[in-house]
């Protein structure tokens, strides 16, 4: 395989890992919310349930991406991908001052 290929091929993984934990952190934080929801009667009407769902999902895909730029740069450490794939992807997961 070719550098740009593993390139793509690394790229492909990383996005479809990418979307797991967002779904993964996203299913969590509305179980919890609905499980914080359901013990406080007051709020167990449906609209602070329409005012806080899109913040939870918005919190939700920053907690995905850091936990995701972190899990990217393990593999890339932990796989010594450094010199298999592009220059470009590392540099994005692992600064310079990490390696």
């Amino acid at each position: 395989m070719t550098l740009k290929e593993r390139s793509l091929l690394f790229t492909v993984l990383t996005s479809i890992c990418n979307i797991v934990i967002t779904l993964i952190v996203e299913i969590l934080l509305l179980v919890a919310l609905f499980m914080l929801l359901r013990s406080v009667p007051s709020l167990s009407s449906s609209m602070p349930v329409q005012i806080i769902i899109p913040f939870i999902l918005i919190a939700g895909l920053f907690i995905s991406l850091m936990i995701f730029a972190r899990f990217a740069g393990w593999v890339i450490k932990t796989f010594h991908l450094e010199d298999k794939i592009d220059e470009k992807i590392v540099n994005r997961y692992c600064p310079k001052d990490s390696l």
